[in-house]
């Protein structure tokens, strides 16, 4: 019986070796994309010309994936003066701080390190009312 068994499985054409696969993996459960969320905040809810405002401004990853290469940009309106060298962030980066042509700063916030999902930080700077 086994010689017949061998005979039918090489006519069937089933006598070839066949070698046990595995496939390993690692199943995303990421199911966001990045997605930056902003609040920007002030110290005070009103101030009068010559009063200093400390401005926050919150971002947070609320997606799954990584964000990389943000930047905030804040334009500010020609009430506001910006204080030299106030701006801080607790990511590494940089503030790059240009004219509006509209008598004022745009500051443009960029933040060198990745922001994983559902992290964040936060940047401050300061401004004096005209």
């Amino acid at each position: 019986e086994a010689i017949e068994l061998t005979k039918y499985a090489q006519g069937a054409g089933v006598d070839g070796a066949v070698k046990p696969e595995e496939y390993v993996g690692i199943e995303d459960k990421r199911k966001t994309e990045g997605n930056l969320k902003l609040v920007k905040l002030a110290d005070k809810k009103n101030a009068e010309p010559g009063d200093i405002i400390t401005f926050t401004i919150k971002y947070e990853n609320v997606g799954d994936f990584d964000v990389e290469g943000i930047k905030i940009v804040d334009n500010l309106t020609p009430r506001l003066e910006y204080i030299q060298d106030s701006a801080t962030c607790d990511r590494k980066g940089r503030l790059v701080v240009e004219d509006n042509q509209e008598g004022s700063l745009i500051l443009t916030f960029e933040v060198d390190e990745t922001v994983p999902g559902h992290q964040g930080g936060v940047v401050t700077f300061q401004a004096r009312v005209r």
